[in-house]
């Protein structure tokens, strides 16, 4: 009998998106556990596949970091995304401040462990950081909404700062969206949302 000529195309591919993802499963719980000096072949151990199979997904340790990187990214960049749908600049800021931290404690330490890998990690780190928040901050402030003198570092840094802020949370994000409005347009700052963790 003969195989279906697509049905053989997708089974690769199948399998390499499932290697992947196994692959990248095993770095996280392998780097939390044993941090970044973990070796590639503890990886691929606990991941059930060969160095060839990980090689063939990750050249270099540092691919494998960078992809961990873009992974653990993906849930802010899903509130990038939302927020570039808002049509009123504030509120879009608003949004990327309050629910961009999306990582849970553990994952946050993972990415601070990550993006402290090497130099390339840690402009990779930030570099990811920017491109979620920048494009808000920058908005925002074209249109007179943001304080001018602020920048996208200082952004991520209060956000780190009030996801470090336990249970008063949310009044630390009143009080530094308040702050953060420029006075020229100040106007009454919509109720901080408790529910979201954070990125960095």
């Amino acid at each position: 009998m003969k195989t279906d000529p697509a049905r053989r195309s997708r089974g690769p591919r199948s399998d390499q998106a499932r290697n992947r993802r196994r692959l990248l499963d095993a770095a996280r719980a392998a780097f939390t556990a044993e941090g970044p000096k973990v070796s590639i072949e503890e990886v691929a151990r606990r991941a059930g596949v060969g160095a060839t199979t990980f090689y063939r997904h990750f050249p270099t340790k540092s691919d494998l970091v960078e992809a961990l990187l873009d992974d653990l990214a993906e849930g802010a960049r899903e509130v990038g995304t939302r927020a570039g749908a808002q049509s009123d600049a504030w509120a879009a800021f608003q949004l990327v401040f309050e629910e961009g931290c999306v990582l849970a404690p553990d994952e946050l330490a993972l990415y601070d462990v990550l993006g402290r890998h090497s130099p390339h990690s840690a402009q990779a780190a930030r570099e990811a950081t920017a491109h979620i928040i920048e494009p808000h901050v920058r908005r925002a402030q074209t249109t007179g909404a943001l304080r001018p003198d602020v920048t996208t570092e200082d952004i991520a840094i209060l956000m780190r700062m009030a996801d470090q802020a336990g249970p008063t949370r949310p009044i630390a994000l009143k009080v530094l969206l308040q702050g953060l409005r420029n006075a020229v347009q100040a106007t009454d700052v919509a109720p901080a949302r408790a529910d979201s963790s954070i990125v960095g």
